[in-house]
Order: structure tokens, then sequence, then C-alpha cells
């Protein structure tokens, strides 16, 4: 069964994942070109990110937060001379239309405001507010709790594996949405 989560360009993904027998079969019977192991792998990992993405939605969703605008308490609480919008673009990987709603969306409920830039009086700064402030104290220590009671499961040992095994994947991460090369 396929679900869609609220976003303008919806995410699909599949609730209940078949047996790993299951997907390698089909993917040696229908995609011959695929390897299943990497196949089922893929479908993994694709579980994984997309159950994690739901349960930190639903955390911050008790805030009135989404993920992203709480990223953006966390740099903004780190730098606290404030930060140019373009410059929280870049640190997050998103364009300037969506740091934009992000921020208005934040100075709406008073979490953030803009300040004059120190140095160049027609651009401006993003800074937390005391509310902004507060909320960021609050919220961080149950967050940071939830995700240590996450990882508790692994031992140390096995946690520099997987480590290892995300950074390698981030890496590779850039083949998949490379154009194809010509054969």
């Amino acid at each position: 069964m396929l679900t869609v989560l609220g976003d303008p360009m919806a995410k699909l993904f599949l609730t209940e994942i078949p047996p790993r027998e299951t997907i390698q079969e089909e993917a040696r019977t229908m995609f011959p070109q695929v390897n299943p192991e990497s196949w089922y792998s893929h479908i993994l990992l694709r579980k994984v990110t997309t159950e994690f993405e739901i349960n930190l939605d639903k955390f911050f969703s008790q805030y009135n937060l989404s993920s992203g605008r709480f990223t953006l308490m966390i740099l903004l609480n780190k730098y606290v001379d404030g930060l140019m919008p373009s410059e929280l673009a870049q640190m997050v990987g998103v364009t300037q239309a969506t740091i934009s709603g992000l921020i208005n969306s934040l100075e709406k409920v008073e979490v953030v405001q803009r300040t004059t830039h120190e140095k160049d009086g027609r651009s401006y700064v993003i800074k937390l507010t005391e509310k902004g402030k507060k909320m960021t104290g609050e919220i961080l220590p149950e967050y940071q709790t939830r995700i240590n009671k996450f990882w508790s499961e692994f031992p140390s040992e096995e946690k520099t594996q997987i480590n290892g095994y995300f950074e390698r994947l981030i890496k590779q991460m850039k083949e998949i949405g490379q154009k194809p090369t010509a054969e």
C-alpha cells in the first residue's frame, strides 16, 4: 500500500516491505539488470529514512514545528549574531524561496526576527528571539534524549561500523542523481 506524505511534491513510500526473498525474486524476474541484493538494500534504506522523517515530524509537531524549522532554530542558536537568509539556505541545501517560507513561518510565531545587517544596511540577518531561544532550550534536551535512546540499541562498535557505512553512502549518493551516461 502506498501512502502520500503532506508534501507539495508528494512522496510515496511503502508502508510494508515484502519479505526479502519476494523482493529479490521480483527483481530477478522483472528487472534482470538489477542486482537483487542491492535492490533490497535500497528499499530498506528508503524505508528507514522515510520512517525517521515521519517520526521526527510527529515529535516536532508537538511543538507546532517541522524538522526543517527546528534545524533553522538550531543553526540560529549556534550563530547568535544571526545569519543572512542566503547563508541559511546554503547551510541546509534549499532554495532562497524555501528558506524565505521557513523564516516567514517562524517570524509569524515570533521565534525569529529580522534585523539590519551590521555591515550592509541594505541586507538583514535572521536571529532567534528570546521566545525562540527558550523554545530551542526546551526542545533540544528532549530531542537529544530521544536520539540517544534510538541509538542505544547499538553498541559503540556497531555505531562506528554503521557510521562508516553512512559515510560511504553519502559519498555514493551523487551517483543516483547524475544523468545516465551513453554506453
